[in-house]
């Protein structure tokens, strides 16, 4: 090809010459398309379905369009209300303890002054993050065995308890114990939210503080509490999310038993859309936990940006 025909046709007259002039054409199209069929196919198109589901009464062989049948057994069901009892207990009760937890632990590696060993602490914290929530559901379930369980061994032991105590099957014991085992698998993402924090606060402000006379408890309250605003609102925004829809942890240590004590609605749904092949309801509820989750999620970022507005101001 001569240089005159070059210059006039960069691309060539051939096949792959029309098709790169077609992607320098609908460059946006090349780029997005793949993430936007990605989008439909994994996240819009389930939604849509749920929400048809929903609108299905699948109560019996056949399956009609009725859209006020599932959503009025929703609010007329004790047995839900049940459910969602237990998940504020279950979601609030997580997201207080990981939290807390994450915070002291984000203190105390803030405190190393040493960056190579605060980073070997912090990987080892995200150990138990890692561990999939299923195994941290069965092994706080045989930690807490009421015949085989290292918890009742070690507590007789040490003389507090005179005999084995069933963990499990007690109604408050056992949702502080699937609690507990929620909050102890998320305190690592809360630490490592936190710390960032923490390690983002200017030194000056502390420096002024000192100055200033201000104690350490004063320094915490006025200054690092103001500048940690944002990360306690992400680290407790998406505990919270998670721990609202949490199946695998209450569902593995404990079934949602004894007698629905710990049945949250993700285990509620399991048991209509899974058990009962009520998939119809099922749907229904899980449109319920999605605009409940949405909502709070909504307004929570929104609470989030006055929060930074005031701070840069």
């Amino acid at each position: 090809m001569s240089a005159e025909e070059f210059n006039g046709n960069p691309h060539g007259d051939g096949l792959a010459g029309q098709l790169s002039d077609w992607v320098n054409d609908h460059i946006r199209t090349v780029l997005l398309g793949p993430s936007l069929v990605a989008l439909l196919v994994v996240f819009i198109y389930p939604a849509v379905m749920l929400l048809w589901l929903s609108l299905q009464n699948t109560r019996g062989l056949g399956e009609t369009f009725e859209p006020g049948y599932n959503y009025g057994r929703i609010f007329t069901d004790p047995t839900f209300w049940n459910a969602v009892e237990k998940t504020l207990i279950y979601s609030f009760g997580s997201l207080f303890l990981s939290v807390g937890a994450g915070l002291i632990i984000a203190l105390a590696l803030n405190k190393v002054m040493d960056t190579r060993v605060r980073n070997t602490y912090s990987t080892l914290i995200l150990i138990s993050w890692a561990v999939p929530l299923s195994i941290v559901g069965v092994t706080w379930r045989w930690m807490f065995n009421g015949q085989l369980g290292i918890v009742n061994k070690v507590l007789i032991d040490l003389g507090i308890l005179n005999s084995s105590y069933s963990w499990l099957g007690n109604s408050l014991s056992a949702m502080v114990v699937v609690i507990l085992a929620d909050a102890w698998s998320r305190i690592p993402f809360a630490a490592v939210v936190l710390l960032a924090g923490l390690q983002s606060i200017p030194q000056e402000m502390y420096d002024a503080a000192k100055i200033d006379g201000a104690t350490s408890f004063q320094t915490f309250w006025n200054v690092t509490l103001p500048y940690l605003r944002p990360s306690f609102f992400v680290a407790g925004l998406i505990t919270w999310m998670f721990a609202f829809r949490a199946f695998a942890i209450p569902f593995s240590t404990t079934g949602g038993g004894p007698g629905g004590a710990t049945e949250t609605l993700a285990i509620y749904i399991h048991r209509f859309g899974i058990q009962l092949l009520d998939y119809g309801f099922a749907s229904a509820v899980s449109v319920f936990l999605v605009a409940v989750t949405l909502l709070v999620a909504a307004g929570y970022v929104y609470f989030i940006l006055e929060q930074m507005e005031e701070i840069e101001l």
